[in-house]
């Protein structure tokens, strides 16, 4: 199955493109910041705001799209570059709005924060508020957009552009990149090594291209630290997530002192396995001698019905992604890797990217992407301006989602299987909190490094050798090649510091998953209203009305003790 794009333009000669980009340009361009003066004005001026990001961001979300599935095609290429260059002179035209917004006199801002027309946005005009301190002169604010174009997302383009056209030799046959990766998880030990090989060989053989791309993303947000006057490499995303810089640290610091765990499975599984330590191409290893074959149209089937006996409401909106084609299924070349979830707008709908390799593992990312779909899908009751998903919340869905296939598949299995089963939901804990949560650790010191001087290969091998040893200790057998790992993660180029939403989307799941057992069927309106809320709230306001403290020291130590109890079961 091969995604329809045509919800949003029938291709990428479709007038209607053009035509959405000069009226994005033209409302951009008509905003008065001096309305925001007159409340009752301002109502329309945010009116018109939502439409001009609206028609800007409509068509650079068919060109990401498009491209997605393209990234060697010639059109595919200019079409996003064509539109992010006018998406970015639209974000320009709207930059005097959003500095006057920021820099309002107290006086006029509070009247709009009081002004009843404006009641539903009161969340989005204080979190606009919180950036003052870091927000600069039109100008400056302009050219910084200007910078973007050749510097982050340039480096993220080309990111994707080059990794998209590696491939692997397994064997007789010529893989991609997602595809190698799955052997990973293949019954056979030599075909798990030689996977192993080709992965990490290439990203040793490219570290020296991909070094240089990693320092140009941390250079650039380096300057953007210093420029907007950030104390503190993860204020600014303290700020986006709408927690504190304090919080982000207790995660990080409550999960490195769980990391024990980790070990403690790792040597579990090395006795599973008739070792003394586990072997790094077999970290994925599965424990079951044949690795259960899952279809698509299998894996379809079960998540429908796992998210159908939760609620029939997210069953329900879970098979629209599959009778209208708003999902993408199969690897093939030109392809870029992974998976993901595109939102969309309120007025569109999500899209979903797969690259199924029919295994279970494929199975759980279906179910991960479509939690995400459905969370888009139901945010949509949101106007523009607080659409979508905050950071801290971001993957709950999608990590809800996978829980629930788990308990589906558990029912259906003998006891052996029911503790094979377990031992991977101990491994999808693993690799979605404490491994994110080493991500960051990597990309924090690596960043600060990056301050005194550009990265060697190497320099970046001996960080990610260091952390990784921490989190696994001396549980697991390396090879030169794992010090490499870090060139194959994408996240770090595309995005600051978003790994760590991970874990904390992962504990919120394990905070409401025992909501939902505590409640039952009583639960589920409220786990749909979170969905439904989008970012109309902050995220502690919008955990809270379903009984979760984000910033309570139960909230870690129930998380936590989830994990051990699932450890505890299998050793």
């Amino acid at each position: 199955m091969e995604w329809d794009l045509s919800d949003l333009y029938l291709s990428p000669e479709d007038p209607n493109l053009e035509r959405d980009l000069a009226e994005a340009l033209n409302l951009a361009s008509s905003l008065d910041p001096k309305d925001l003066l007159h409340p009752s004005r301002a109502e329309g001026l945010f009116r018109r705001y939502e439409e001009a990001l609206e028609k800007a961001y409509k068509p650079l979300n068919y060109a990401s799209l498009y491209f997605a599935t393209r990234t060697q095609d010639p059109v595919a290429k200019a079409l996003l570059d064509r539109v992010r260059n006018c998406y970015t002179e639209v974000r320009n035209r709207l930059v005097p709005l959003e500095v006057a917004l920021r820099k309002l006199p107290e006086e006029a801002f509070q009247a709009l924060l009081e002004h009843p027309g404006l009641a539903d946005l009161r969340h989005f005009l204080q979190g606009q508020r919180a950036f003052a301190p870091h927000t600069l002169s039109e100008r400056e604010e302009e050219l910084l957009n200007l910078k973007g174009l050749v510097g982050r997302s340039a480096w993220s383009q080309f990111y994707t552009e080059y990794t998209g056209r590696f491939r692997f030799r397994v064997g007789e046959r010529e893989l991609t990149e997602m595809e190698v990766r799955a052997l990973r998880r293949d019954p056979d030990p030599k075909v798990r090594r030689e996977a192993h090989r080709e992965l990490y060989g290439k990203f040793m053989a490219e570290a020296p291209t991909l070094s240089a791309v990693f320092n140009a993303v941390f250079l650039d947000y380096l300057q953007d630290l210093r420029l907007r006057g950030y104390r503190h490499p993860l204020e600014p995303v303290a700020l986006r997530d709408e927690v504190e810089v304090k919080d982000i640290e207790a995660l990080l610091e409550a999960t490195r002192a769980h990391y024990p765990l980790v070990e403690a499975y790792y040597r579990w599984k090395a006795r599973r396995l008739g070792l003394e330590k586990t072997p790094s191409p077999d970290l994925l290893a599965p424990l079951a001698k044949e690795k259960p074959k899952v279809p698509f149209e299998e894996a379809q089937d079960l998540v429908l019905t796992a998210f159908h006996r939760f609620s029939p409401e997210v069953g329900r909106i879970a098979r629209e992604f599959f009778e209208k084609r708003w999902i993408d299924v199969y690897p093939r070349p030109g392809k870029r890797g992974g998976a993901f979830c595109s939102g969309g707008l309120p007025s569109t709908h999500p899209y979903v990217l797969l690259n199924h390799t029919d295994d279970l593992d494929a199975a759980h990312t279906l179910a991960h992407e479509l939690g995400h779909g459905v969370h888009f899908y139901l945010a949509r009751k949101q106007r523009l301006l607080n659409f979508g998903a905050s950071t801290p919340l971001a993957e709950t869905a999608s990590v809800f989602a996978e829980i629930l296939l788990d308990d589906l598949l558990l029912e259906r299995l003998s006891p052996e299987e029911r503790t094979l089963l377990l031992a991977e939901r101990v491994e999808d804990a693993i690799n979605t909190l404490f491994r994110q949560v080493m991500y960051t650790f990597f990309e924090r010191r690596s960043l600060e490094a990056r301050r005194e001087a550009a990265l060697s290969p190497e320099a970046f091998h001996g960080i990610w050798q260091e952390e990784q040893g921490r989190l696994y200790g001396d549980a697991v057998e390396w090879t030169e090649l794992d010090q490499a790992a870090w060139a194959g993660i994408p996240h770090f180029v595309h995005y600051r510091f978003y790994t760590y939403s991970y874990a904390l989307g992962y504990l919120v799941v394990l905070a409401l998953y025992g909501k939902y057992q505590e409640e039952g069927k009583a639960f589920v309106p409220k786990y749909l209203g979170i969905l439904e809320a989008g970012e109309s709230q902050s995220p502690k306001e919008i955990l809270a009305q379903a009984g979760v403290d984000l910033a309570s020291e139960a909230f870690f130590q129930y998380g936590f003790g989830v994990l051990e109890s699932w450890l505890k079961a299998l050793l």
